[in-house]
């Protein structure tokens, strides 16, 4: 039997926005150091994402440092490129809201608002998590990890999302098989970890695991919405692969696709990373 091990790590800065593909993953106490800890939000400070604002895809964000956890460099189609720096002490702390969870985040500007706004058609505020933010971890994706006293940043919830690059091609085989004209681009379901030498749907099954030399504990498993049938390149947007997964991938809580992950504490993923798994469920 292969060993699974880590295929590829991706950050995502800015929530919604393209992915970086990195090598090494630092965590530290919310998750991926860098991960979703900018946000864009309305006037009310709700989240903004590429559900309902696609264009969002469009925008690629890069460090601008080395520590992954300081300013952003963002480029977008037909604009030039916005430097974000980390707003500091006196920036406007502003109240924001990710699904039903408030925290407080640090307004990046007017320039930076005026360029986010022009990208993606609507006016919005460019925010950064503040550092004394406490957003806690929800007990359902810590598996059987403690969750008491831990926090997470502007992620959906979980810390990590991990999948099985086998799962993807499984997926893409019934979608070949149906007639499709070409695969589904994995970048459709916004893992930080991929997997490879694994079943497919295998890290389904897992309840706890190490990735090199850090712990994992896996909680539930990631539900799915509109975001994956919209193409990340035209922004096209179809049935799939929500269609297909309503055939085989339905739960009690909606349709599923990956697994979400919390660590046990600070330490680097990297890609090569060989997986143990420890406990299933």
């Amino acid at each position: 039997m292969s060993t699974p091990r880590v295929a590829g790590l991706t950050v995502y800065p800015l929530k919604s926005a393209a992915g970086i593909a990195v090598e090494q993953m630092p965590l530290d106490d919310r998750g991926a150091v860098g991960d979703r800890r900018w946000l864009l939000v309305d006037g009310g400070g709700q989240a903004i994402t590429a559900r309902e604002c696609h264009a969002l895809l469009h925008i690629t964000p890069r460090f601008a440092t080395a520590d992954r956890d300081g300013a952003l460099l963002l480029d977008a189609p037909r604009h030039t490129t916005l430097t974000a720096p980390v707003p500091g002490a006196d920036a406007m702390a502003r109240p924001v809201f990710v699904w039903e969870d408030a925290t407080l985040a640090l307004d990046a500007g007017d320039d930076a608002a005026d360029w986010c706004s022009d990208v993606i058609g609507r006016a919005c505020r460019l925010v950064h998590l503040d550092d004394d933010a406490s957003r806690p971890l929800k007990r359902k994706y810590a598996g059987p990890l403690p969750h008491e006293a831990r926090r997470v940043a502007f992620t959906d919830g979980a810390p990590l999302l991990v999948l099985g690059l086998p799962s993807v091609d499984a997926l893409n085989l019934r979608l070949l098989e149906a007639g499709a004209s070409e695969p589904l681009d994995r970048r459709r379901f916004r893992a930080n970890v991929w997997l490879s030498h694994l079943e497919p749907h295998e890290e389904d099954r897992w309840s706890r695991v190490t990735v090199g030399e850090v712990t994992l504990g896996v909680g539930s498993l990631c539900t799915r919405c509109v975001l994956t049938t919209v193409h990340p390149d035209s922004l096209a947007q179809g049935v799939e692969p929500l269609r297909s997964f309503a055939d085989y991938r339905r739960t009690s809580e909606g349709v599923v696709f990956g697994v979400n992950a919390t660590h046990a504490g600070p330490g680097t993923l990297a890609v090569g990373d060989a997986v143990t798994v420890l406990e299933t469920r």
